[in-house]
C-alpha cells in the first residue's frame, strides 16, 4: 500500500537476452536502479543477470526488486508459449505421479493446495532451480495461471524443457474439485478449496 507506481521499460536482444537499454519513471530510488542496469550493461550482461542482481546490496538476504521482476517478466514474454494443460487434467496427472509445482507464496499454499504438490514460490525459482527435476515433466500452477505462465517460461530459459502451465490455476482446480467432491475434502486431490 505504501508503494508508488513505477514505470519500467527494458530493451533487449531477443536472441541473446542482452540488455540494450532501460527507462525508469518514478519519484524515488531511480539512481540505484539505473546504476544496477548500467553495471549489468557495462559487463555485457543479460536479463538472466538482472533477475538475480541484488539492487539493494545492504539487505541481508535477497529481496526481489522491481527490476528483478521486470527481467523475469521480460524473459517469460520473449520465450515461446508453453503447452498448457487444463485444470480438469490434474486428477490424471496425480494418478500418473507427475511432478506438480505450486509457485504461490507459502501462505497461499498453506491455505489450500494439491496434495503432493511441491511449493516453490516464483521469487525463489532461480535460487532453488537445482531442486527441480530436468528429466521429467513439471506441471506448474499458481492462483490463476499468470505467475505459473511466467514460471514456465523462466524455467525454459534456464534449460528446463518439459514444463507445462496449468491453465486457470488453483481457482479452476478448486471449482472442479468442489463440484466433483460435493464439498467433501476427505477424498479430494486438494487440501482445501480457494475460489478467490
Amino acid at each position: 500500500p505504501t508503494n508508488k507506481i513505477v514505470y519500467l521499460k527494458v530493451l533487449f536482444d531477443k536472441g541473446s537476452k542482452k540488455i540494450l537499454g532501460c527507462q525508469i519513471a518514478n519519484e524515488k530510488n531511480i539512481e540505484a536502479r539505473l546504476n544496477a542496469i548500467k553495471t549489468i550493461m557495462e559487463k555485457g550482461g543479460d536479463l538472466k543477470d538482472l533477475v538475480k542482481y541484488k539492487v539493494n546490496p545492504t539487505d541481508d538476504e535477497w529481496n526481489p526488486d522491481i527490476l528483478n521482476i521486470l527481467a523475469l517478466s521480460a524473459i517469460s514474454k520473449s520465450e515461446e508459449n508453453s503447452t498448457d494443460v487444463e485444470a480438469n487434467d490434474i486428477e490424471n496427472l496425480l494418478k500418473n505421479k507427475e511432478f506438480l509445482l505450486d509457485v504461490r507464496e507459502e501462505y497461499e499454499y498453506q491455505d489450500g493446495h494439491i496434495k503432493g504438490a511441491i511449493n516453490l514460490p516464483l521469487r525463489e525459482i532461480l535460487e532453488k532451480k537445482d531442486t527441480l527435476p530436468k528429466d521429467k515433466d513439471i506441471y506448474v500452477y499458481c492462483r490463476s495461471g499468470h505467475r505459473s505462465a511466467d514460471a514456465v517460461n523462466f524455467l525454459k530459459s534456464l534449460g528446463f524443457e518439459k514444463v507445462h502451465n496449468v491453465d486457470g490455476g488453483f481457482i479452476d482446480i478448486s471449482f472442479n474439485e468442489y463440484h466433483k467432491d460435493k464439498g467433501n475434502l476427505e477424498n479430494s486431490i486438494v487440501t482445501n478449496y480457494n475460489f478467490d
